[in-house]
């Protein structure tokens, strides 16, 4: 995609959620409209305008344009520091998630046992890439477990467009070593 800056986050939000309301049970159709629009305006430089910086959450700055009343979307970009990477995780929600800023190392897995036992998870890396402003990845449950690591001596940014206010909801960290899964409330990670 030809990056441009003539498609702005607050129309992003206004498609975002026209989108919801078309596929209200449908999460792949969701997914697969806001696609090209992610793509869009993840090159919007108002993305960091001081006006949506809301509160550190777990040592990362956030940008927050939009948190729907009932928990149904949540879209915000997140400030991610060199040397501190996610832990691999999941959102147990459809999202997409774009980066908007530097490079970020983002590592994909898959859960490759049956997912009978909760606390104990065996993980297959899916994929390891670089990505850079532009670049953006959906996130469908059970293909949504992933680790993030900026790459570099900048912060990186990513734009996260969930289906579920992350502060309502239950989901898991995977130590990939020894396939111990963690469950957390909300952002707790």
């Amino acid at each position: 995609m030809t990056p441009t800056n003539d498609y702005t986050i607050t129309q992003f939000i206004d498609d975002a959620r026209a989108v919801l309301e078309q596929h209200p049970d449908d999460r792949e159709a969701v997914v697969a409209a806001l696609s090209p629009l992610v793509e869009r305006v993840l090159w919007d430089d108002g993305l960091f305008d001081e006006k949506y910086r809301a509160s550190r959450e777990n040592g990362r700055d956030r940008f927050l344009y939009h948190s729907a009343p009932d928990g149904s979307l949540q879209i915000y970009v997140v400030e991610f520091e060199p040397g501190k990477p996610t832990p691999v995780h999941d959102h147990v929600t459809w999202g997409l998630i774009g980066v908007c800023g530097g490079r970020q190392r983002t590592g994909r897995y898959e859960r490759i046992d049956d997912g009978s036992d909760p606390q104990h998870a065996e993980l297959r890396l899916v994929s390891d890439e670089v990505l850079e402003r532009g670049a953006f990845y959906p996130l469908l449950p059970p293909n949504d477990i992933h680790r993030i690591e900026t790459v570099g001596d900048s912060p990186s940014y990513s734009l996260h467009v969930l289906g579920v206010d992350l502060g309502r909801q239950k989901r898991n960290i995977f130590n990939v070593e020894t396939g111990e899964v963690t469950a957390v409330d909300g952002r707790g990670m």
